[in-house]
């Protein structure tokens, strides 16, 4: 425990963390939350302050501060986030590879616990920084958009209804950055350079991304006789699914799923790194 807690504390005093910390929050404001089908022109947080004077910030519900913090998880936000989270720990553990630390380290313990506080201070930290981007953007929104007191008309009776639990937010946010921190982190010991570290679970998220739309396609081809099996598996295995899973009717399924995928990364992260002979170099 001492060593994964002063392994942790390294990565958070690291560039790389609050460099994630910063592209969270750059990544949550430029996030689509709006569209105006008038014009088909789709709106940022960053945009919708500049274009929306405060009168017509209140005159659309879609702008109401918590629902900002609501659909702001989306777009290049999900897209990005194995870069993100990868940003926390990749740099900093390939340099110490590089620099030959790593053989220290491990014989002041042992390679086992090594590999173990490695994989968890990495995947740890990649949630805490993603979560600590999305807690200081969200109370950015509180202060720059209008609160539910602050709408009018039928948004202000739209929104009496819309369940906003911020715990439950958070919490999603940080399984859904613990979760994409684990690809980079098993790329780590099995290869060298960092730029592929931090891109191949970039595009591996991205192919997911579009066979599970082309599922959703397929399910939803002949309207009359909607595939609902095809749906719910869409739904366990959707690559953004951790984001919304405290409000999933499949929680469950969808844990379980994760959860089994992550301990198979972490099975063969353990069992590569104690095959390696090189110690670390």
């Amino acid at each position: 425990m001492r060593n994964l807690i002063v392994s942790f504390r390294k990565i958070m005093t690291s560039r790389g963390f609050w460099l994630c910390v910063g592209m969270t929050i750059l990544l949550l404001f430029s996030a689509p939350i709006y569209t105006d089908f008038d014009t088909q022109n789709r709106y940022s947080a960053f945009r919708a302050l500049t274009d929306f004077s405060g009168e017509e910030l209140t005159s659309h519900y879609e702008l109401c501060s918590i629902m900002v913090i609501q659909n702001a998880r989306g777009g290049w936000f999900t897209l990005f986030a194995p870069i993100i989270t990868a940003f926390c720990f990749v740099p900093l553990m390939t340099a110490e590879r590089e620099e030959n630390a790593v053989r220290f380290q491990i014989f002041r313990t042992s390679k086992l616990k090594y590999s173990i506080t490695r994989f968890f201070s990495g995947v740890i930290s990649g949630g805490t920084a993603m979560t600590l981007g999305y807690v200081i953007f969200s109370g950015a929104v509180a202060m720059l958009f209008p609160g539910v007191s602050r709408m009018t008309g039928y948004e202000a009776e739209f929104l009496k209804d819309i369940a906003f639990d911020f715990p439950k937010l958070v919490l999603g946010v940080w399984l859904f950055g613990a979760f994409w921190s684990i690809p980079a982190m098993f790329c780590i010991c099995v290869l060298n350079n960092k730029y592929l570290i931090m891109c191949i679970p970039f595009f591996a998220k991205y192919a997911l991304m579009q066979t599970v739309q082309k599922l959703s396609q397929n399910a939803y081809a002949d309207f009359e006789h909607i595939d609902k099996a095809m749906l719910r598996f869409i739904n366990i295995v959707n690559p953004d699914g951790l984001l919304w899973i405290t409000y999933s009717t499949q929680q469950r399924t969808t844990a379980l799923f994760f959860a089994i995928t992550a301990a198979v990364f972490f099975a063969m992260f353990i069992i590569i790194m104690q095959k390696r002979g090189d110690c670390g170099a």
